[in-house]
């Protein structure tokens, strides 16, 4: 019988490791989502996440990494006030029709800084000073320590598991995150949505491929805005169509707002924050690790803190040290921050009591305008 000696068994081993580290760095690469040429898409699109199919994902990130790779799209990235469809001055559609600025916007409720570092992270090598991004910052992230949540990790960085771990910068923080925050049910969302990609992958083989859109021809910038903007003008606009629907209720919020959650609340009575120390320090965190990421390629993001009522809360000092942290971190990485948490208060900013209104957004908007514009 032939017998292999120790140094034999070590070298069979050693080429079996090799062999299963080859295929399964050959496999979880053709897990990681690809991008190509973007598929057309109208000068204003909004989408709460990537999606939920494979083809959803595929034609969002393509559309991510055309606009962060060429400047032909402002990036916006933001959360629950970028699911105000119907306002006329939100970025994606007042930029985007009135202005010819094309404006792609990313988020919902719970998506914040890590979220956004994570999905730029994945796109790294997209970005640059080309790149135009505006993130909004709500100052409800940073209540307690603050943080990305386990579900909003699942929605925002599970179809991205792959990229991240190949990028340095998403890599650190996945880790991090997990080792702070992960559980069993992160665990087997990571493994399922690999097994969904893997599964889809396999069935693609075997069926026709999607038939895409034409692809949308990549310009070598910004599309020209419009030139002349009566800025004090739409002010005007956009503050009479909030205090239109602001006539019947002490606060400066919408009547449908005030008659559902504020008849019973005294004037000024109401707490923003919760009763424990207001620290925002995960946030925080996160949030620097978002500027550097910016700032290692090279964007000029724009940053923009938004405020809450004055008249609804009476609590909003309670910000401050964080409001200086966050103004802090804005010197350290170099990018331009629009505070309107400190800034004085105009009525018609807010449509309730955190959610910008027409005034807001007009005011956020000729920011970007005036950061952006070519």
């Amino acid at each position: 019988m032939f017998k292999r000696t120790l140094g034999q068994h070590v070298l069979a081993a050693a080429l079996a490791l090799a062999v299963a580290v080859t295929a399964g760095w050959g496999a979880w690469h053709a897990l990681a989502l690809r991008t190509g040429p973007a598929p057309a898409a109208p000068a204003g699109v909004y989408i709460h996440n990537l999606g939920n199919t494979l083809q959803d994902q595929t034609r969002n990130l393509s559309r991510l990494s055309q606009a962060l790779r060429t400047g032909d799209r402002l990036v916006v990235l933001g959360s629950s006030e970028l699911t105000s469809t119907d306002l006329r001055f939100v970025p994606y559609r007042f930029l985007a029709d009135e202005l010819q600025m094309p404006v792609m916007a990313y988020g919902h409720s719970g998506f914040q800084s890590l979220g956004m570092q994570l999905v730029l992270a994945a796109l790294a090598d997209d970005l640059s000073p080309a790149s135009r991004v505006v993130v909004m910052v709500s100052p409800g992230w940073f209540d307690g320590d603050g943080g990305l949540g386990p579900d909003e990790f699942r929605e925002h960085a599970n179809p991205l598991l792959p990229r991240l771990l190949r990028q340095p910068e998403g890599r650190e923080q996945v880790t991090r995150w997990l080792q702070d925050k992960g559980d069993a049910r992160v665990a087997w969302s990571m493994v399922s949505e690999q097994a969904y990609v893997l599964r889809q992958r396999l069935v693609d083989l075997w069926t026709p491929a999607y038939a895409a859109p034409a692809p949308e021809s990549e310009r070598a910038g910004p599309g020209a805005a419009a030139r002349v903007v009566d800025w004090d003008a739409l002010a005007r606009e956009a503050q009479d169509a909030e205090q239109a629907q602001m006539a019947h209720n002490r606060y400066a919020v919408r009547d449908d707002f005030f008659d559902k959650y504020l008849q019973t609340v005294p004037a000024g009575g109401k707490t923003a924050f919760q009763p424990q120390p207001l620290t925002g320090k995960d946030e925080l965190r996160e949030l620097a690790a978002l500027m550097q990421l910016l700032r290692n390629h090279g964007v000029n993001a724009l940053f923009v803190m938004q405020p809450l009522h004055p008249l609804v809360f009476k609590d909003l000092d309670r910000f401050g040290p964080i409001q200086r942290d966050v103004n802090a971190l804005c010197a350290r990485y170099a990018m331009t921050c629009m505070d309107m948490y400190g800034a004085p208060y105009e009525i018609g900013t807010l449509r309730d009591v955190q959610h910008l209104g027409e005034l807001g957004w007009l005011r956020v908007n000729q920011r970007i305008a005036e950061v952006f514009r070519p």
